[in-house]
């Protein structure tokens, strides 16, 4: 075995050819047969050719083209991996030998090397390090250190040893053998404190020789640039460090190397490198003892350091490096802030907390950044200002209070928007563009940051109500001013007037929003309202000003809650009724603008936002309101009926506090009259889909325009007559929490005043003859989608059923834009087209668009109106005769042909609210016969759609190439159903432990739906009963218990079978979600039944085997491993004693199944436990190790080739001293290189 120098000739001989081969991989003009022999060539030799070393040396020699020398290095790092174990000790040794060869001679010079070479070397020499060191390599770090002494390549090398050994063993962990990383950390800890000194020493002497040679000129650029890589190179390793060593090492020497970090801040050639370094120093974890050294970083030196940086990089003109600078300083400050914010709670010990020394130098730094052009700098500080507004000690320090008003100054402006990449209109755009490929990604971004500087807003306006509330007031007054004097043309949306007045709108909400939240003080009621007035007072035409006035006035109408006799609320009703009928010359009912018609909208809106939030304050004018109303609503001319619709939820919402249930149910009767009669009129149309189609026009050819379809206006009437219906539903309310009130007011029925008495719904007596009607329109769309009736479709309404593009861009995760293909018209992409309400429509809808939206909205509204009114009108609707009959010979008539889509809103809008709102006395009237219908069929419906779905994904069908697909839609809909459904099971099973209030609010009229998030009460605990932490899985499932309608459940033969698999067979589905939401249900739901005892053999095999499917499946994810181990124990210890044989057959199953360890677990199981908590992580650990043959992998480890490392013989280290300076400041770089190495070069490098 010869040196790489001179081989043998068979290795040269094969080297040559796979230099043939891999010059053929990388020909592009090779046909990809021959590219493709070429690689299993290649990767053949790898695998089996025992000349692997040999040849990677051999290719590794500096006169080769980097590729070929990449390529051996691979081949020598390939066979240390994967063939070290099995290989002779010479040839281990040379292999050592070459590799250390190479990191002396083997590359080129510092700046002429590829890094990839560099890297490809350092990997080998780690590689080895990870088998060898340090019992069997014990003089490392005595060669390391001779080969530092021969120059900057080696130097830099070694320092790339020292990165890629710390990421594998601590920062990355991903060494293969735990004791093999424990061996190396113990090695690497004993010398961290020389490790650290040699850093230290490197940095000083090579910045010294580097400021040297730069002074000389030209003549030594290029060892200027060589010492300069090998600082960056050592600030690189150091942030590999810095993260998990002990902070003693940080410190050690006064905090040297912070102050050296610190003082290479303002070195542009430095600077990055050194930033990047103290992020992670600034961002480390752990206890407070062991993080409160950082305060030293607020020590003058440093703090001037770093203000000195800021402010000098942000001064100079912008590049992209030094973006990136200001981006890491950014973080380096909000690092050290979070650190202080922890430090200073947990600082105690005195009766008053001081600020840390130099803290106005670090909040100006911060200030530096908020006044920055860079939005994304500002939004990055912004979450420090939160935090510290936030803050109990520090939102009250007089030196922060003090940078408040400045931090209000500098980021109002902010709001506005503006600096979008393609207009340069702005100094934020030349930044924006850096940062944002397009101006979608930039308003995305900005939405977001908007939301977070609102939000600080409020903060400091409990911390400083006084500040916030001035600034807001001489902002507003200011821009009334300039409105009034500068008169002109009509703001568009992109218009700086119009932008300017939506921030200020938006910043004097979020300040007023909090004024009555804060103890801090309050502004006088005087200028709140003197503000009110001036804005009464300006009369402008222009309607995107005027809607943003009316956001404004809205604000401001807290300060008549607090002076409700200022006499102003006439007047403020009298400006808001005004925008409400604004009508420009010239511009008819049909014909009106897009922003005329928002500020219409925005106006009716503004009325049911102060609805709700100040009733009391309209009650006394509600008959004024309601009169105007009226005499608004007799000329057909004025309002639209979404408008009539809108101000008629805001008297409902005011009529709620009537506390008179006649007076409150009169006035519902004349709302709801007209619709009433107008539904009832129509309500034969719904007694068959042939019917409903004629009466809407579907089986007759589309119209265009919309003016002459005739059908239109029986459209028209339905969707009113349904919006209208619903708004009574979810507006009307009734006294559910003040009995007293209740009884009073005469919302207890006669008879009833008994303790237990019901409240009756003042809505119920209206609505309760509509819904039949309701369930008659919904079984008539159950019965569109029979194939004969489609039949019957309009050749041109053939797609008027399919999901709307909206619909389907949510689902897939877009951005929620119609895709409006049908006309193939896209939506604006350009700012001013998307932003300005003002101008035209950029497409124009079909008349299929129109009537794919009128059954979307109709569907979806009936059921929100079934949703509703569960909570809203109590057991009234519980009370109907034949309820259960009904909805299931309706709502869930039909249910094999309708489409997900379609079916969706039966879980997640209807039977949630229902079932929540249900009465006990109800339960197996309604409910039982309801689920007894639904939960078989949905059993059988996701149990085909899944394995559908699976042999899917199986056969190629579904991948990420093909995302537009019809598959892919079904995929997410088929999940989306299923996790909506376990949330109704949910609900059913243990119940529901959040705010009634949140089901039913969620669902309105024009509201987002917020039970389409997922059950809050997922994993924390059931109902009121038995509710724990989701943090320890054993116990979140152990003590949850079912629900009262839950255990009747399981007590009906039909639904306990549906309930019961479709829930075992979701732990195996392939969604995580859907696992882990069975996995909650299936612990409570399996310990009811063996308490029941409704399990025999078949069954309890079964439900383990669907358990450990649910461990191949969805094991390699931690969440779910963690929560069905914890189920699979409590499965396991409820089954074991009652069915041994089904259990052991079951568990026999298991690849390589250790009978050992299931005899110790059975040994444990039947020993009661004293420590719970403890015992449960025991019984886990054993079932894991049970099952870890079954568990399922990551998909990017089921084909990895395994790494073989063979543990060493343990090392016995004694511990280390107490930390003392490692170095005396005299000591120079060669006596720090002798503690760390003893000047020991290794016997190839004494030749």
């Amino acid at each position: 075995m010869l040196t790489m120098d001179h081989p043998l000739p068979e290795v040269a001989e094969v080297s040559r050819q796979l230099v043939a081969a891999i010059e053929v991989t990388m020909n592009p003009y090779a046909d990809q047969q021959r590219r493709l022999s070429a690689y299993e060539a290649c990767e053949s030799f790898k695998e089996s050719s025992p000349l692997c070393a040999q040849c990677g040396l051999y290719l590794a020699r500096k006169e080769n083209p980097h590729i070929i020398r990449h390529f051996g290095l691979q081949l020598m790092e390939h066979c240390i991996k994967y063939k070290w174990n099995s290989i002779s000790q010479r040839e281990k040794i040379f292999i050592k030998e070459n590799a250390m060869r190479l990191l002396e001679v083997g590359t080129e010079p510092l700046l002429q090397e590829q890094a990839h070479i560099k890297d490809a070397l350092s990997r080998i020499v780690v590689e080895m390090i990870k088998r060898e060191w340090p019992q069997q390599w014990p003089g490392l770090l005595q060669e390391l250190n001779a080969l530092c002494q021969l120059g900057e390549s080696q130097t830099e090398l070694v320092l790339l040893v020292f990165l890629r050994l710390v990421e594998d063993v601590a920062v990355l962990q991903t060494l293969e053998s735990n004791q093999r990383r424990k061996d190396i950390c113990q090695a690497l800890t004993g010398s961290m404190g020389e490790i650290f000194a040699f850093f230290i020493s490197l940095i000083e002497t090579r910045c010294e020789r580097f400021w040297e040679s730069l002074a000389a000129g030209e003549a030594r650029a290029q060892e200027a640039a060589a010492h300069a890589r090998v600082v960056q190179v050592v600030l690189l390793t150091l942030t590999g460090f810095v993260e998990w060593v002990s902070i003693n090492h940080i410190m050690a020497q006064d905090g040297k190397l912070l102050q050296i970090l610190c003082a290479l801040l303002d070195k542009e050639n430095f600077q990055s490198d050194a930033a990047e370094c103290l992020l992670q120093i600034v961002n480390r974890k752990g206890r407070a003892e062991e993080r409160k050294p950082l305060l030293i970083l607020f020590n003058d030196l440093q703090m001037t350091c770093i203000f000195q940086a800021c402010v000098t990089a942000c001064a100079k003109p912008f590049n992209e490096p030094r973006y990136v600078f200001l981006k890491r300083m950014t973080q380096v400050l909000t690092g050290l802030g979070t650190q202080l914010c922890t430090l200073w709670a947990k600082e105690t010990s005195g009766p008053m907390i001081l600020p840390p020394p130099n803290f106005s130098i670090y909040l100006e730094s911060m200030i530096t950044f908020t006044k920055h052009h860079s939005l994304v700098l500002a939004h990055l500080v912004n979450s420090l200002w939160a935090s510290f507004l936030r803050h109990e000690m520090i939102s009250r320090d007089p030196t922060f209070l003090s940078f408040v008003p400045r931090w209000v100054e500098a980021t109002a402006p902010r709001v506005i928007k503006s600096g979008f990449p393609s207009k340069m209109d702005s100094p934020c755009s030349a930044w924006s563009s850096m940062e944002f490929d397009s101006d979608e990604e930039f308003a995305t971004f900005f939405h977001r940051c908007r939301t977070d500087f609102l939000d600080a807003f409020r903060h400091a306006t409990v911390v400083a109500p006084l500040v916030c509330f001035s600034f807001v007031e001489n902002w507003l007054t200011t821009r009334l001013q300039r409105s009034v004097e500068q008169r002109g043309e009509p703001c568009t949306g992109t218009s700086l007037e119009y932008l300017e007045w939506d921030a200020l709108s938006q910043v004097l909400d979020s300040v007023l929003g909090k004024i009555l939240a804060t103890d801090r003080g309050r502004p006088p009621v005087e200028s709140g309202l003197r503000l009110l007035e001036m804005c009464l007072a300006f009369e402008t035409d222009d309607p995107l000003v005027l809607s943003t006035l009316l956001s404004c006035i809205s604000a401001l109408f807290v300060f008549l809650s607090m002076a409700p006799g200022s006499g102003l609320l006439p007047r403020v009703l009298d400006k808001i009724f005004a925008a409400l009928i604004l009508s420009p010359p010239g511009q008819t009912k049909e014909s009106r603008s897009r922003a005329v018609r928002n500020v219409r909208r925005h106006a009716a809106s503004l009325m049911v936002k102060i609805a709700h939030k100040y009733p009391l304050l309209l009650l006394p004018a509600f008959e004024h309101i309601a009169t105007t109303v009226e005499g608004l609503g007799r000329d057909p001319g004025q309002l639209s009926k979404l408008e009539r619709l809108t101000l008629q939820e805001a008297l409902l919402l005011v009529s709620n506090h009537f506390w008179d249930y006649g007076r409150q149910s009169a006035f519902i009767a004349s709302v709801i009259r007209p619709a009433a009669e107008q539904w009832l009129a129509v309500a034969d149309a719904f007694h068959s889909p042939l019917s409903f189609m004629t009466f809407v026009g579907l089986d007759r050819p589309p119209v265009e325009p919309s003016s002459d379809d005739l059908n239109g206006q029986n459209r028209a009437h339905l969707i009113y007559c349904v919006s209208l219906i619903l708004a009574v539903v979810k507006r009307s309310a009734r006294p559910e929490d003040d009995p007293d009130r209740a009884r009073r007011g005469g919302f207890v029925a006669p008879g009833e005043e008994g303790t237990g008495a019901t409240v009756r719904s003042p809505a119920a007596p209206h609505v309760l003859p509509l819904l039949p009607p309701v369930l008659s329109l919904l079984a008539a769309f159950n019965a569109m989608w029979r194939p004969e009736v489609k039949a019957r479709l309009s050749e041109g309404y053939a797609n008027a059923h399919s999901m709307l593009e909206v619909d389907k861009a949510n689902l897939l995760g877009g951005s929620g834009c119609p895709l409006y293909s049908q006309g193939g018209i896209l939506p604006p992409s350009s700012p001013d087209d998307s932003l300005d309400p003002a101008s035209p429509r950029t497409y124009r809808q079909t008349p299929l668009d129109r009537m794919q939206h009128f059954l979307s909205s109709v569907h979806d509204q009936s059921y929100h109106i079934l949703g509703a009114a569960g909570p809203s009108l109590g057991r009234d609707l519980y009370r109907m005769p034949n309820l259960a009959s009904s909805l299931i010979s309706t709502v869930f008539s039909n249910l094999e042909v309708i489409p997900d889509y379609r079916l969706r809103p039966i879980s997640r809008v209807f039977l949630k609210p229902f079932v929540c709102a249900c009465p006990s006395a109800a339960h197996e009237d309604v409910l039982l016969p309801i689920l007894a219908h639904f939960c078989p069929y949905m059993f059988y419906r996701l149990s085909e759609k899944w394995q559908y779905i699976t042999q899917l994904y199986e056969s190629g069908g579904i991948d990420n190439e093909n995302t537009d697909t019809q598959e892919v839609l079904d995929d997410m809909l088929n999940r989306q159903l299923t996790r909506e459904y376990l949330d109704v099971l949910k609900i059913v099973l243990i119940g529901y432990n959040g705010n009634m209030a949140g089901i039913s609010d969620g669902l309105g009229a024009g509201g987002t739906e917020s039970m389409e998030q997922d059950d809050p009460g997922w994993g924390k605990g059931g109902g009121g009963r038995g509710g724990c932490s989701a943090g320890n899985p054993m116990a979140t499932l152990q003590n949850e218990l079912l629900s009262d309608l839950g255990q009747l459940v399981l007590r009906n033969e039909a639904t306990r079978r549906a309930v019961t698999l479709v829930i075992l067979r979701a732990l195996s589905w392939q969604d995580t979600i859907v696992s882990l939401k069975a996995t909650f249900l299936a612990g409570p739901l399996i310990r009811q039944l063996v308490g029941d005892g409704s399990l025999d053999n078949e069954w309890a095999a079964h439900t383990m085997a669907s358990v450990l499917g649910g461990l191949q499946a969805h094991g390699h994810h931690e969440t779910n491993q963690s929560f069905l181990l914890a189920l699979g124990v409590m499965v396991y210890e409820l089954l074991r004693p009652a069915f041994p044989d089904a259990i052991f057959q079951v568990m026999n199953q298991i690849p390589n199944l250790n009978m050992e360890e299931l005899q110790k677990l059975d040994e444990k199981l039947s020993v009661p436990s004293r420590n719970g908590a403890k015992m449960d992580k025991i019984k886990k650990e054993k079932f894991k190790r049970l099952t870890s043959q079954l568990i399922g992998r990551n998909l990017s480890q089921l084909f990895k080739k395994e790494v073989s490392m063979t543990n060493l013989p343990p090392m016995c280290i004694p511990k280390p001293p107490r930390p003392q300076p490692v170095l005396d400041d005299t000591l120079n770089e060669s006596a720090v290189l002798c503690s760390l190495f003893n000047e020991q070069k290794p016997k190839h490098l004494q030749q």
